[in-house]
């Protein structure tokens, strides 16, 4: 797709509207199944897949474009995230809170096998999304989603309006805000990136 040099709200329709596409191919598909196996994988992947569009658009329109007015980095803290990587606002005990909740919500998906389905996948793929964002400011991220933390490193450093999504590169790659192929991260931008993973290792 060509990168859009529309307006942020043009691009939110633009995006919505292909979002709402492919998730109503999904639900359809989901409906006319009659393996019940596949019914739940199907609404599972659909939820997962709201998520991760959820997750791209709030960072992308609120965070970023700023399709709304005011300050958002006093509701976000977007702009203290992006001057320190390494300092997350989410702790440990909020992760496994969200661990133990996602693990009895997914067994409930399983045992329900309906509708709630959806709403399990959507939940799962946040639980996911507050792991792996943590995961992608450690060394260890380049080992589980290589693509998705060069993206990432290159958001933080070179390219801001690229690379909006943590769980998947689908949307920047379908919206086209992947950064340039051929952009290079740097050593300094590593260092810069893991500076604060660097600095409690050292304490430890």
């Amino acid at each position: 797709m060509k990168r859009s040099t529309s307006s942020p709200k043009s691009n939110l329709v633009l995006c919505l509207l292909t979002f709402l596409f492919l998730e109503i191919c999904l639900l359809i598909i989901s409906s006319a199944l009659e393996n019940r196996v596949l019914v739940f994988i199907v609404l599972f992947a659909s939820g997962w897949l709201f998520w991760t569009f959820v997750e791209y658009s709030i960072h992308r329109f609120l965070m970023h474009e700023l399709i709304l007015p005011g300050k958002k980095d006093e509701l976000f803290h977007h702009h203290h995230h992006h001057q320190n990587p390494g300092d997350l606002r989410v702790r440990w005990f909020h992760r496994l809170f969200l661990g133990i909740s996602g693990i009895g919500v997914f067994w409930l998906a399983i045992y329900l096998n309906t509708t709630f389905t959806l709403l399990a996948g959507f939940f799962i793929g946040f639980l996911l999304y507050n792991l792996l964002h943590y995961l992608l400011h450690r060394p260890i991220g380049k080992y589980i989603l290589p693509n998705v933390q060069r993206a990432h490193i290159l958001h933080h450093t070179r390219y801001p309006r690229c690379g909006y999504s943590f769980s998947t590169i689908l949307w920047d790659w379908l919206f086209d805000t992947l950064p340039p192929n051929d952009a290079k991260v740097t050593a300094q931008m590593k260092k810069n990136y893991f500076n604060q993973f660097i600095k409690v290792s050292n304490q430890m």
